[in-house]
């Protein structure tokens, strides 16, 4: 049994010393194939018409030349506060370049500013690369109707109000019903010990 064991010992290491140069090897190479490529990623924004667009380019350099990245994906959002707010996701055309209309209807904080991002995500040949501009193309809050009830606004929806109206009024009738409950049971032992002591 024990001739076994040492056997079996021996081969483990040997497999060991066998495998781990392998695995090192391996390692590199998928360390030299995580490498990303250099890319240039452009945006712009124009404004023709009250027609806000939104037109990205992207080109790499080989050999000090310029050569146009087409047919991979670029993502056009507006960061918020909680998630991004995507606008839309470009494929890139033989010239490198794509455009998206970007909506009119965006809030856009106290002065209306929005900042839009194009970016690569998550791309096999670039890794994440993106360019962001900020630009007037949003509604400013402070010219949103009166009227407008929503969380981030003075005025909380009407739906909010009725419910938590509701709950309020729910709890503080069980608080009342104690209480009123509790000076009950205080006359009631009182008229009871009254009785009693008069019998």
């Amino acid at each position: 049994m024990t001739d076994i064991m040492r056997r079996a010992l021996k081969a483990t290491v040997i497999l060991v010393f066998l495998l781990f140069p392998a695995a090192s090897v391996h390692s590199q190479d998928e360390a030299t194939d995580n490498t990303f490529q250099d890319v240039v990623l452009k945006m712009t924004l124009e404004e023709v018409d009250s027609i806000k667009t939104v037109t990205v380019a992207a080109h790499t350099l080989e050999n000090g030349e310029e050569v146009p990245v087409s047919g991979e994906t670029v993502s056009v959002f507006v960061p918020r506060m909680f998630s991004n707010l995507t606008i839309g996701e470009l494929t890139l055309d033989d010239a490198g370049t794509a455009s998206i209309e970007f909506p009119s209807d965006l809030p856009g904080g106290k002065e209306g500013n929005l900042t839009i991002v194009a970016a690569f995500i998550d791309n096999s040949l670039f890794g994440n690369v993106e360019k962001r501009e900020t630009v007037h193309w949003g509604i400013p809050t402070d010219y949103l109707p009166s009227s407008h009830r929503a969380l981030w606004t003075h005025k909380a929806p009407t739906w909010m109000i009725y419910t938590l109206s509701v709950l309020l009024a729910g709890v503080w009738g069980h608080y009342l019903f104690a209480i009123i409950s509790l000076i009950r049971i205080k006359i009631d032992a009182v008229r009871k010990a009254r009785k009693d002591y008069r019998v």
